[in-house]
């Protein structure tokens, strides 16, 4: 039997839930290759309640979470943000971020959710997403590949001081 993720729409309500998720995916995914001292930096200024509910308001900004049941166990971010310069003032979505909970890994949250960044960006009438991807998260490069992303430039990245290189990829919708 296929496990079932529902995919919801995070409202003001859902913040504290949204940080936790967030607070706990990141550190999963970067700890090991970081210092302390900078993950906490990251954590402390991208990861407070004030800050998520800022960006929530964003006008174009648009937060889901996954749940297994009742449990939180993935979520993504969508955002207007300004043209981005690689792209040639072609008007695009960025998927900016998409995280799955450490035991949820390879059991398709991270596919359902971009397929809901896909279906938001299609029906806001964007013809092209890009996202960022950390120069060596192979096993994102290739989840992004395998849904038709390809590298189109990179940039910087802060990661509570260290600046990193983060490639750029998109997709055409």
């Amino acid at each position: 039997m296929e496990e079932e993720f529902v995919i919801q729409t995070v409202g003001r309500d859902a913040l504290p839930v949204l940080r936790e998720l967030a607070i706990k995916t990141f550190e999963d995914t970067f700890r090991e290759h970081n210092t302390a001292e900078d993950m906490a930096l990251y954590r402390e200024r991208n990861f407070g309640l004030q800050k998520l509910e800022m960006e929530w308001q964003e006008e174009g900004t648009v937060f889901f979470l996954a749940y297994a049941g009742t449990a939180a166990v993935g979520y993504a971010k969508v955002r207007k943000g300004e043209p981005l310069e690689a792209l040639h003032s072609e008007v695009a979505l960025e998927i900016e971020r998409i995280y799955v909970h450490q035991d949820y890994l390879g059991r398709q949250v991270g596919k359902i959710l971009l397929q809901a960044c896909l279906h938001h960006a299609r029906k806001a009438g964007y013809r092209t997403v890009w996202l960022g991807v950390w120069e060596h998260n192979t096993r994102a490069q290739a989840f992004y590949k395998k849904f038709g992303f390809e590298r189109f430039s990179e940039h910087a990245f802060v990661l509570g001081d260290d600046v990193q290189t983060d490639w750029l990829m998109k997709k055409t919708l």
